[in-house]
């Protein structure tokens, strides 16, 4: 199907104030004037984080999706653009949360953002390439060490609900946890900068 959305220029503050205003008062029209404008800006922007079309696309639906679903808590005086992105990393940072439980690529792009960094591509992060060099470099863990890094950092178990799971005392979850850690780091320390950042931390 052809895309038929239109280039259009980014509108002034007032343009934009009267369009959320309409929408917040539920006006698809503005809704459609705001996708059309900043659809290509998104697109853009989470790309250049995600390194994946298919993460791209589905982040900038949610986003857009979770605009018109609230649309009545938007503030006509704030930057649309603004908002706009920060519920697109919101998104990322959930997907992320999803494949490893760990908040600390949140405080990456809140540094990336306070800093203006320039990331260049072979560092930019890719969370299909990750996904598939994780589960690759997880074949080097025993079944015991895979499954205690599964259950805390993927399923957000803490290391007493682990060990009460597994059967196991607190202690060993802990050793088998580091074991897992020192494996994973060394496995993955050819890979871009960020995935060892986003490991190191655990």
């Amino acid at each position: 199907m052809k895309d038929d959305r239109k280039t259009i220029n980014l509108f002034n503050d007032k343009e934009q104030q009267r369009l959320v205003i309409q929408l917040k008062k539920g006006s698809y029209e503005a809704f459609d004037v705001l996708y059309k404008t900043y659809f290509d800006l998104l697109y853009g922007y989470v790309f250049r984080l995600t390194r994946s079309h298919s993460s791209t696309r589905e982040t900038v639906q949610n986003t857009f999706v979770k605009i018109w679903q609230n649309r009545e808590l938007l503030d006509a005086n704030q930057s649309f653009k603004a908002y706009l992105f920060k519920i697109a990393q919101n998104d990322i940072i959930d997907g992320l949360r999803n494949l490893v439980n760990n908040p600390v690529f949140e405080d990456y792009i809140s540094y990336c953002e306070q800093e203006k960094m320039i990331i260049h591509a072979e560092q930019e992060f890719d969370i299909e390439m990750f996904h598939f060099l994780l589960n690759k470099a997880k074949r080097k863990l025993s079944p015991r060490q895979a499954e205690v890094f599964e259950l805390i950092k993927e399923e957000g178990f803490t290391s007493r609900e682990a060990a009460q799971k597994l059967s196991l005392p607190e202690q060993v979850i802990y050793n088998y946890l580091s074991q897992a850690l020192s494996i994973l780091r060394k496995e993955l320390k050819q890979i871009a900068p960020l995935f060892t950042f986003f490991l190191i931390c655990f």
